[in-house]
């Protein structure tokens, strides 16, 4: 079978001190790819000079590309992916390392399996000399259990996948945009992609996955462990994260309800999408429940509490016993 032809889209953003290693680890492949689409979101150091270099150099494979005014990465990333021409479509930051293999290895499943939509791998995580601090992302997110084929439930509970070690076919783009509001782009086009299509993780890291001052601290799991988790859950328990929650989940179900229409697409898993659509949609009723739940009294809230408790949703859905404490006794 023909190989597929590769775009990777990468997004910068002040990234000067790891972008030019990045860069050079993506063109340094056992694989290249046929388009290498660089976008930057007016960076104020030397990020643009570099980029130009490197796209000056290598002509033939970087398109590179500034933003006007400061868009945000989400959308910077929306815009940039729209742009790729590949069949498959690589995402990547602008501050990690990929390993030699790593398109070789993640392109192969879309070879071998027509209905595969998306695939991601582990990665190391290193600090910012690139020194491994003794885990990967699957290992630190054990309990999302990203190296197993996930279920629903399992998804809505944590997406859990990074988007830079994510490939998926670009066939999935006239689906997912515009991104949701309230989820990052890497989350929405995993979750879409898992409701419609295969989706195959790969148990191997393939990828140094940088952590430092500027990408730090928006991963309690990955910064501070359990502990962190709790400590960020209690901090964000306001009602405008209800109401964010529910929002979330509220605009996701809608998406896939409209997907739903589309009964001509061929490629789509209707069976696969109607069990997501309705866990997406006992998910989107309990962020409503909790939101209104939330706007009462910590005493009024007990029948909604045992109500949500003894329908299992409390594990099955949500955090357990972090949850129930954040419905019932934070304010």
């Amino acid at each position: 079978m023909k190989r597929p032809k590769v775009s990777v889209v990468l997004c910068t953003y002040n990234g000067e001190k790891y972008i030019t290693q990045q860069i050079e680890s993506i063109l340094n492949q056992s694989i290249p790819p046929d388009e290498l689409i660089i976008s930057d979101d007016c960076s104020s150091d030397c990020t643009v000079d570099i980029v130009n270099d490197l796209a000056n150099a290598y002509p033939a494979t970087i398109r590179f590309i500034q933003c006007k005014k400061n868009i945000g990465f989400i959308k910077n990333f929306e815009k940039t992916i729209s742009l790729a021409e590949g069949e498959v479509i690589f995402l990547s930051d602008h501050d990690d390392v990929w390993f030699e293999h790593k398109i070789e290895y993640m392109l192969q499943p879309f070879i071998d399996h027509k209905d595969i939509g998306l695939v991601y791998s582990d990665a190391v995580i290193t600090n910012s000399e690139l020194e491994s601090i003794g885990h990967t992302l699957f290992g630190r997110r054990n309990s999302m259990k990203l190296d197993k084929m996930r279920t629903a439930p399992m998804l809505i509970k944590d997406v859990g996948i990074n988007g830079c070690t994510m490939a998926f076919r670009s066939v999935l783009k006239e689906l997912v945009f515009p991104i949701g509001e309230g989820w990052g782009h890497e989350h929405w086009i995993a979750f879409i992609a898992y409701a419609i299509m295969a989706v195959m993780p790969v148990d191997k890291p393939l990828m140094y996955y940088r952590r430092h001052g500027i990408s730090a601290g928006n991963d309690p799991l990955l910064e501070g462990g359990r502990i962190r988790v709790w400590k960020t859950g209690i901090t964000e328990a306001s009602l405008n994260e209800y109401e964010r929650d529910f929002c979330r989940w509220e605009v996701m179900f809608r998406r896939l309800h409209e997907i739903k229409l589309k009964r001509s697409v061929a490629w789509i898993n209707y069976t696969n999408l109607d069990a997501y659509l309705s866990e997406c949609g006992r998910r989107t009723e309990l962020a409503r429940l909790r939101k209104k739940m939330k706007e009462k009294g910590r005493r009024n809230r007990l029948p909604d509490v045992f109500r949500i408790f003894f329908a299992g949703y409390y594990y099955q859905y949500l955090h357990g016993v972090k949850s129930l404490a954040k419905d019932l006794l934070i304010r």
